[in-house]
């Protein structure tokens, strides 16, 4: 492969230390050059994921062939913006964005005619810790990383980002962008909704101490995703609502069944229910 001359990550947290780690490792990047509005780039420069702690988004952009888009859905816009004028006239951008809707009318709107050079993607892979302390460089192997062009954009864009990507071990798969955000509400979205609400109702309970106390493995893997960040999880749930309260009403009507059988002492009722997630749940990989 061909060396990459600069890539730029914006966001060097979880994700965006990850990638740098992995490509640092791999030896593809000639510069990596990474921005954070707080203290992430220096410490993802002090654990040598970065070789520059750049001070702005246009420090980092300038002369780079990549940008990647590593930061929360809310700060997206604002990136763009500030990505544009700073942009190689051949530079290619991507993010990593856990909904793209949103994203994408950002990029749209920002991005002008550098809008055709944009791919937009979403690595499924994270962890309920934060900041590039988390990172790690083996994070994506094995892992989906996907593509969600639109019609309109250029095959050779989304293959060049595949390259990019191919040092990390992903598995770079596409899918249709308005597709995305309706899967991910099913199955990661709402589910931390999930993993906080019953967090919560154990913690505001009288025996939320006990709870920590006798706690076993059962709990701890249904709640693990409830440890993760509060406020990027609001911003995630918030900016793909309609997605996420369907699968909420769905999610409602089967627990109104778990009680109403419960209520009534019926115990074929709660088999049936049971049997059904189960029969779906072993078939998960």
């Amino acid at each position: 492969m061909t060396p990459i001359r600069k890539l730029a990550i914006l966001g060097v947290g979880l994700i965006g230390g990850s990638l740098a780690a992995a490509l640092r490792r791999a030896g593809t990047v000639g510069q990596i050059a990474g921005y954070a509005p707080g203290d992430d780039a220096r410490v993802a420069r002090a654990l040598g994921y970065i070789d520059v702690a750049c001070g702005s988004v246009a420090e980092a952009v300038a002369d780079a062939a990549f940008v990647v888009l590593a930061a929360p859905v809310t700060a997206m816009p604002g990136l763009f913006a500030q990505v544009r004028p700073a942009l190689d006239a051949h530079a290619i951008v991507t993010d990593c964005g856990s909904t793209k809707r949103s994203v994408i009318d950002a990029a749209r709107r920002e991005l002008g005619d550098a809008f055709m050079r944009y791919v937009p993607g979403h690595p499924i892979a994270g962890s309920e810790h934060s900041g590039p302390q988390a990172a790690d460089p083996e994070l994506f192997r094995g892992r989906r990383w996907l593509l969600c062009p639109l019609d309109a954009t250029p095959q050779q864009h989304c293959e060049a980002v595949a390259r990019l990507l191919e040092p990390t071990g992903a598995l770079v798969a596409t899918l249709d962008p308005l597709l995305h955000d309706r899967i991910f509400a099913e199955v990661s979205h709402w589910p931390h909704a999930v993993a906080f609400g019953l967090s919560a109702a154990i913690a505001g309970g009288e025996l939320a101490e006990r709870a920590l106390e006798y706690s076993g493995a059962g709990l701890r893997d249904t709640t693990r995703v409830g440890a993760s960040s509060p406020a990027m999880w609001a911003d995630i749930l918030l900016d793909n609502r309609d997605a996420c309260l369907a699968s909420a009403a769905r999610f409602r009507a089967c627990n109104d069944a778990i009680i109403a059988a419960l209520e009534a002492g019926d115990r074929d009722r709660l088999v049936e229910v049971f049997a059904t997630a189960s029969r779906w749940r072993n078939r998960l990989a």
